[in-house]
């Protein structure tokens, strides 16, 4: 069974919108009663109310900064890949269309493990050496 979809405050909350106009268990986290926590609070909380869900988030760091808490509580989670100014989308267009094109993938991510999306793809989400490129 698909898992529910959790979109982080640091994407824009019409993801889930479009989410659920097709057919997808998806909520915004302001939607679940949570917006405004830090991550660490976040992340406490969603493993109480919603422990099988995905959180989908922007925040490329978030593994690395809260890999303690994401580990304590099994958090699973999508991480969107950091905008590419050159891949001919706006910001919020190159999101979407992230989210969109990978959400099958994402709500049959096994629990509590961390991939990171791209336009391209996904891999298991590693600390990155450099910055990503941009040509």
């Amino acid at each position: 069974m698909p898992r529910p979809l959790v979109i982080d405050e640091s994407l824009d909350k019409r993801i889930s919108a479009e989410l659920k106009r097709r057919g997808r268990n998806a909520k915004t986290v302001a939607a679940i009663g949570l917006k405004g926590l830090t991550d660490p609070t976040l992340l406490e909380r969603l493993a109480q109310e919603a422990p099988d869900c995905v959180l989908i988030t922007g925040d490329d760091a978030m593994p690395a900064t809260h890999g303690n808490e994401l580990a304590q509580h099994k958090t699973t989670v999508a991480v969107v890949a950091p905008w590419n100014p050159t891949s001919g989308l706006v910001e919020p267009q190159w999101e979407h269309e992230i989210v969109q094109k990978w959400a099958h993938l994402i709500e049959e991510q096994p629990p509590g493990s961390i991939f990171r999306y791209s336009l391209g793809g996904r891999r298991k989400w590693m600390l990155r050496k450099r910055p990503p490129r941009t040509i």
